[in-house]
């Protein structure tokens, strides 16, 4: 993190804190930080002024939390320093807007790499176990996806995900390993040399304090993380019991879009993806059936054949998800009434869509 300001430290480890506390949620804690706006705001207050937004017993643990919270978040800012591990809470500007739109959002996210790659996020998950089906196909759509731009977010695991971040590193794309675990902590550790190029090349996330060990508990709790930071989620090869389909379930919780590419009904490693598709899942057969339901994810060059003007040169960078045209007129500086005008020209020129105010983009 190298040098940080006195009260940058005080805000972070206010976070660090916060986030310690045993026995409040993230749903509790994205409760507090949406009303009151600050853990130092949150720490300030009363029980009966906590217990306006979260139940009496949660407030009085938070405000009568023991002083090695403290302590222990400024044992961990120190390690945090010393190893040159990043951190970002759910209030910064970096901390990826998508994953604030979950019920229970991480407050802190530990992080190795550049983190502004989480923007066009789709999550490709399976099976540790696989066939050489499945790790063709999953080569296939990685790399399909990561030579158009989108960020390849996956789990680190051995199977279907490894081929995911490595057929994203092959082709020079971008990818996102979350782990369950601390972000100190290599696991599995035969993926060490992958760590290690997702980590100079993409971007390593946790949201476990240093030191925590993978456990039965915390990779469901990763999966919930792969879920909430993509658009959509594909499910390459799974069979009836697998991890890939937890995230597959987060992922329906969140609204997002859920693919499963059709297999075999005899490949044991594909139960559970064709179980999906009966279950509604959209079946993936190209990579055009995913731009289909996600749009505004589709990367064309089109301004090669179409004459853009600099003004909607801007305007198309400011829109790399759907983007309300009140923050429009905020990111681009432009007037509301010429922005409507330029907007209704691109429009004709299909470059977007206006959907009730909602802007998309159908090239970039």
């Amino acid at each position: 993190m190298g040098a940080v300001a006195p009260l940058k430290i005080m805000e972070i480890l206010d976070y660090l804190e916060l986030s310690l506390i045993k026995g409040v949620g993230n749903k509790t804690l994205k409760t507090l930080l949406e009303n009151l706006k600050s853990p130092k705001n949150i720490f300030s207050s009363t029980v009966s002024e906590l217990s306006k937004f979260i139940p009496k017993k949660q407030a009085e643990i938070i405000l009568k939390r023991d002083k090695s919270y403290r302590i222990k978040a400024e044992r961990e800012l120190k390690v945090i320093e010393k190893k040159n591990i990043k951190l970002t809470h759910i209030n910064d500007r970096q901390y990826p807007s998508i994953l604030k739109e979950i019920p229970d959002p991480p407050i802190i996210l530990y992080y190795l790499g550049d983190i502004t790659i989480l923007d066009k996020n789709i999550a490709i998950v399976g099976s540790r176990r696989y066939s050489s089906y499945g790790k063709v196909i999953t080569e296939k759509f990685s790399s399909e996806l990561a030579e158009n731009g989108i960020n390849i977010v996956s789990g680190l695991a051995l199977g279907i995900d490894s081929i995911a971040h490595k057929s994203a590193l092959k082709v020079k794309g971008k990818t996102t390993a979350v782990l369950g675990n601390g972000i100190d902590i290599i696991y599995p550790y035969e993926n060490k040399k992958l760590f290690e190029e997702i980590k100079e090349e993409g971007c390593i996330i946790s949201e476990f304090p240093i030191g925590t060990t993978p456990s039965k508990y915390t990779f469901p709790q990763r999966n919930r993380v792969i879920a909430g930071l993509s658009y959509g989620v594909i499910i390459t090869e799974a069979p009836e019991k697998s991890g890939a389909l937890i995230t597959a379930s987060y992922g329906l919780e969140y609204n997002r879009i859920i693919f499963s590419i059709p297999t075999n009904i005899t490949n044991p490693y594909g139960k559970g993806s064709n179980n999906l598709l009966k279950e509604g899942a959209f079946p993936l057969t190209d990579i055009e059936d995913i731009y289909k339901e996600l749009t505004f994810l589709k990367l064309e060059r089109k301004d090669q054949i179409v004459n853009l003007s600099s003004v909607e040169k801007n305007i198309l960078k400011n829109l790399s998800k759907p983007t309300h045209i009140d923050d429009l007129v905020l990111k681009t500086g432009l007037e509301m009434d010429k922005l409507i005008e330029i907007l209704f020209e691109m429009e004709m020129k299909e470059l977007i869509s206006n959907e009730n105010g909602l802007i998309i983009a159908k090239i970039f």
